[in-house]
């Protein structure tokens, strides 16, 4: 799934990057493949590298190829002395460690347990829409915490990492199984009243509205993405017209509807995690 981010560095430290200087490792490539194609254009690194490999001298490596942290390192090790040029590159390669475990750890995508959560507590939802599974602690308890507080810490990280739709997108359906959540928990307490069939349906319908502009926006994104927002629209739009009639045929639709937005989801969440575990992708998004 191609994500809607930027280098971590890019307007930060450009100092702390370390995309051409010596060895590329796989977390570089997966570094280039994710951010660096993204405004390269605009990064003072990109034109430092171009600017630097454009005029080499010679078949040496060029020193704008490196941080100006490691440059200026290397600058002032003496050359009589191998022992302090020797300590200058250990703290450069350290450094070099260091922003590749940053940029491993930028990479983490946190739409994985955003897309996991949904999944489980969609078909949890559409499996007891078709009277397959009954509404107890189960199904309150994992929409209050797995897919309640997992999807609004998702679309926290997501905001971390400027990525605005992902963030958006898991904010606020987090948000909305806390607030369905809440509508069946609380009157349970003696905290206020069901909401009426006219309430509910009208709340779906926020939803579905919600589910659409999440659809155009996400069409940029790949296939998938879009796929699942469309189906979990269209799971939505099937809950809120059987609020308004009374039918087991449209029950037992919506149900299987769901649990066919829930598979999309799950397989999504599964195929990002190993794409990238693996660096590379062994599932298609």
């Amino acid at each position: 799934m191609t994500d809607d981010i930027i280098c971590p560095y890019f307007g930060v430290d450009e100092d702390l990057c370390d995309v051409g200087c010596g060895y590329i490792s796989p977390s570089d490539v997966h570094q280039i493949i994710r951010f660096c194609r993204a405004q390269h254009t605009q990064c003072p690194r990109f034109q430092q590298l171009r600017a630097g490999f454009s005029s080499g001298r010679g078949g040496q490596r060029p020193r704008g190829d490196c941080p100006p942290q490691a440059a200026r390192q290397m600058d002032t090790a003496p050359a009589a002395h191998p022992q302090s040029a020797t300590l200058a590159l250990n703290r450069t390669s350290g450094a070099a460690a260091l922003s590749r475990g940053t940029a491993q750890a930028a990479n983490a995508a946190p739409a994985t347990l955003g897309l996991l959560g949904a999944g489980m507590n969609i078909f949890l939802l559409a499996a007891q829409q078709a009277a397959l599974l009954p509404l107890d602690a189960l199904t309150l308890a994992l929409g209050l915490f797995y897919g309640g507080l997992a999807q609004v810490l998702s679309g926290i990280f997501a905001w971390r990492r400027n990525q605005s739709l992902v963030a958006t997108a898991f904010c606020a359906w987090g948000l909305f199984w806390l607030t369905l959540v809440g509508m069946l928990a609380l009157p349970r307490a003696g905290i206020g009243d069901l909401p009426s069939s006219l309430a509910l349906t009208s709340y779906l319908a926020f939803w579905v509205l919600f589910g659409v502009v999440l659809f155009f926006a996400a069409l940029r994104l790949g296939r998938l993405l879009p796929l699942i927002f469309a189906n979990l629209s269209l799971f939505l739009f099937l809950l809120a017209l059987s609020e308004t009639i009374a039918s087991p045929a449209l029950d037992q639709l919506a149900g299987w509807q769901g649990v066919l937005t829930a598979l999309l989801a799950f397989y999504a969440g599964c195929a990002q995690l190993l794409n990238d575990a693996y660096r590379r992708p062994l599932l298609p998004t």
